[in-house]
């Protein structure tokens, strides 16, 4: 997957939306981004057992991009791992299926 033509990150609505070559575009919460981080610390959690409590108030504070993906700073502290634009592409994906599911029911 290459990199996306733009990228917007939304404070006030906590979203992150992002524009792919293909014409798609996905929004992505930031809470959502942020448990779905796979950084080796956040991967040894969840193997643990260990459940995230996020912050209602949890946000993007930094996007820096890199040639593979995105790096986040969130307003917990956290910035380890990157987001590989084919891992933001299939969140970005899941959420759309999801959303036509709830449209259907």
């Amino acid at each position: 997957m290459s990199a996306p033509k733009k990228i917007h990150n939304s404070r006030t609505q906590k979203q992150l939306i992002i524009d792919w070559p293909t014409g798609e575009q996905h929004i992505l919460c930031h809470g959502q981004l942020r448990a779905a981080c796979r950084c080796a610390g956040c991967r040894r959690r969840e193997f643990n057992g260990q459940i995230l409590l996020l912050s209602g108030d949890l946000h993007i504070l930094q996007i820096t991009a890199m040639p593979q993906g995105l790096q986040l700073l969130f307003s917990d502290g956290h910035n380890r791992g990157i987001f590989p634009w084919q891992y933001l592409f299939e969140l970005g994906k899941t959420n759309d299926e999801s959303k036509q599911i709830e449209r259907i029911s």
